[in-house]
C-alpha cells in the first residue's frame, strides 16, 4: 500500500516564535557518566555539561554524528538514565523531584516519536488499538478521539482495523505521530522521525509536523544527524559532539555561517547531487573513555 499523501510537496511557512515565549524545557550543565566494564574501569562520559532550552511553539534541532550523545540525552530527559550532574526542568517542573501520579502527569505532557516506524508499532495490534492504548492507560478512551487523531495525521476511519504490516513506512510514522498526540502533549521529542523514509515521504511528514505544530502550539526537540533535514523544521540548531554542545544558534545562521569547525564539517558532508563532488567526514572520532574536550581532534571533509 502506498502512502496516502502522494500529491505535490508543499513548502509551508512556519510562524516565528515570540522572543518572550515561555521556556518549556530547560537543561543546565547536564552530565551523564557510565561506569566502565571489563578490565578497563574508566568512566564513560556520554553527556558532559550540556545546556539547552526550548520555548513554547519552537523547534530546536539537535544534530550530531552517531555516538555524539544525542540518544543518552533523550533517555535522560525521559528519566531512563540518571543524571550525574546538572538539572532538568520540564514545563517548570523538576522530574527528578516528582514521583507517582505527579510524575505520570508530567510525562504525559512530553511524548516521543521514534525513528523506526517498523519496530515502534506493535505488529499484533490494530491501528485503533495502537492509537487508543495511551488513552486507555489514562482512563480517557474515546473512539471519536481516536478517529480524530488519525484524521489529523491524514488517515481515514477505514484504517482502524488494519495492522502495521498493511501500511507503508510513511503511513506507519503517521500512526506513531497520532499515538504521540493522544494525551495532548505540549512537547514532542522527535528522534530521527524521517530518516527511515524515502525522500519524498520525508518531505510529506515534515510538512505534517509543521501543520500539527501550528494547530496545537507544540514544541519540538528534533533529533537528527542530517543538517539538511533539520534546517527545514528548526528555529534554532544545537550541534552536539562527543557529549558536548559545540554550537547553538538560529537555523539559518548555523546553516550559512557556522562558527564551529565541526559544524562546518557536518555541512560539508551533506550529500550533493553531483557525481563529481562528494562530501564525507574523515578523521578521528573522539573516544568515549576520553574527556570530550581533550578528545576533539581534527576532523576534515573529503571533497
Amino acid at each position: 500500500m502506498s502512502d496516502t499523501s502522494t500529491g505535490p510537496i508543499e513548502h509551508l511557512t512556519r510562524t516565528p516564535v515570540a522572543a518572550d515565549a515561555p521556556v518549556v524545557l530547560a537543561v543546565d550543565d547536564l552530565a551523564v557518566t557510565f561506569r566502565g566494564s571489563g578490565r578497563r574501569r574508566e568512566p564513560v562520559r556520554a553527556v558532559d555539561g550540556v545546556s539547552l532550552s526550548l520555548r513554547r511553539g519552537e523547534t530546536l534541532g539537535l544534530v550530531g554524528e552517531s555516538g555524539s550523545g544525542k540518544s543518552t540525552l533523550v533517555r535522560t530527559l525521559f528519566g531512563l538514565n540518571a543524571p550525574t550532574r546538572g538539572s532538568i526542568r520540564i514545563l517548570d517542573q523538576d522530574p527528578n523531584a516528582l514521583s507517582g501520579r505527579d510524575l505520570r502527569r508530567l510525562r504525559n505532557r512530553m511524548q516521543m516519536v521514534f525513528q523506526d516506524p517498523y519496530s515502534s508499532l506493535n505488529p499484533r495490534l490494530t491501528t485503533h488499538d495502537i492509537v487508543a492504548e495511551p488513552l486507555r492507560l489514562m482512563g480517557r478512551y474515546d473512539r471519536d478521539r481516536v478517529v480524530q487523531l488519525l484524521a489529523d495525521v491524514g488517515l481515514g476511519e477505514d484504517v482502524l482495523g488494519r495492522r502495521p504490516a498493511q501500511f507503508s513506512g510513511g503511513q506507519r510514522q503517521r500512526i506513531g505521530i497520532a499515538r504521540a498526540l493522544a494525551l495532548n502533549p505540549e512537547i514532542l521529542v522527535l528522534d530521527e522521525p524521517v530518516s527511515a523514509l524515502d525522500v519524498s515521504v520525508q518531505a510529506q511528514v515534515i510538512n505534517l509536523l509543521i501543520r500539527l505544530q501550528e494547530q496545537h502550539g507544540l514544541s519540538y526537540l528534533f533529533i537528527a544527524h542530517d543538517l539538511s533535514v533539520v534546517r527545514h523544521l528548526s528555529d534554532r540548531i544545537a550541534v552536539m559532539r562527543a557529549g558536548q554542545i559545540v554550537e547553538t544558534g538560529p537555523a539559518e545562521r548555523v546553516f550559512h555561517q557556522p562558527e564551529d569547525a565541526y559544524t562546518r564539517e557536518l555541512l560539508a558532508a551533506i550529500p550533493i547531487p553531483d557525481p563529481h563532488r562528494r562530501g564525507a567526514l574523515t578523521g578521528a572520532i573522539p573516544h568515549p573513555l576520553q574527556h570530550p574536550g581533550a578528545a576533539a581532534g581534527p576532523v576534515s571533509a573529503a571533497a
